[in-house]
């Protein structure tokens, strides 16, 4: 009787709209591919640049390459970035882990998520600094976490994200990811389903 009661909830909840449980929607977030495939990369005037960006493999979060962008002047502003599809008023996270070395109250370094309409027309973007000319965050040299969430603009069907660093600075990234944030119908359901599994299993 009470299993029948359970499966009567489960339809309940089955017909319900969800927001599709997407994987994350960035390619080689992690890096691991040791390079920046999937990524591109910019730097201010790149034939006298004084910086680089690479795959970074000396400093590890996890045992694998991450993202290494050095910039060694105060104007020389280095960026990687990805565009993907997107959905509209739509809650996503995004997290990441970074670590910072740069001359004491100098440097600077952040994240932008840049919103666009099917015609890859500006609507907004989000920002999200992680220093500015300031003491270092992780002056002894730990990697630190960041995970926030934001909702997408009526009318999104793109977005671009970049990784910046600028102004004497050397900064890690690695395990950057964009994911949609369920709803609580979706995660309602996915608990009722691994109840009944559990009680189907009892």
């Amino acid at each position: 009787m009470k299993m029948n009661r359970l499966l009567g909830v489960l339809f309940v909840a089955s017909c319900i709209p969800l927001v599709s449980l997407q994987a994350g929607l960035l390619v080689n977030g992690d890096f691991n591919s040791g390079d920046f495939s999937g990524w591109w990369i910019w730097a201010a005037d790149p034939d006298n640049q004084s910086g680089a960006i690479e795959p970074g493999s000396g400093y590890s979060y996890d045992g694998f390459p991450n993202a290494k962008l050095w910039s060694a002047s105060s104007t020389w502003q280095m960026t990687v970035g990805q565009e993907f599809n997107i959905a509209e008023n739509t809650p996503y996270s995004l997290s990441f882990v970074y670590s910072a070395r740069w001359t004491p109250n100098w440097g600077s370094a952040g994240i932008s998520i840049d919103y666009y309409n099917s015609g890859m027309s500006w609507l907004g973007y989000e920002w999200i600094s992680l220093y500015n000319q300031q003491a270092a965050p992780n002056a002894d040299g730990q990697w630190l976490t960041y995970s926030g969430n934001f909702k997408t603009p009526a009318g999104t069907a793109n977005a671009s994200l970049k990784i910046k660093a600028a102004d004497w600075t050397t900064v890690y990234f690695d395990n950057v990811d964009i994911s949609v944030v369920p709803e609580p119908a979706s995660l309602l359901l996915l608990g009722l389903g691994g109840l009944a599994l559990r009680r189907r299993s009892a």
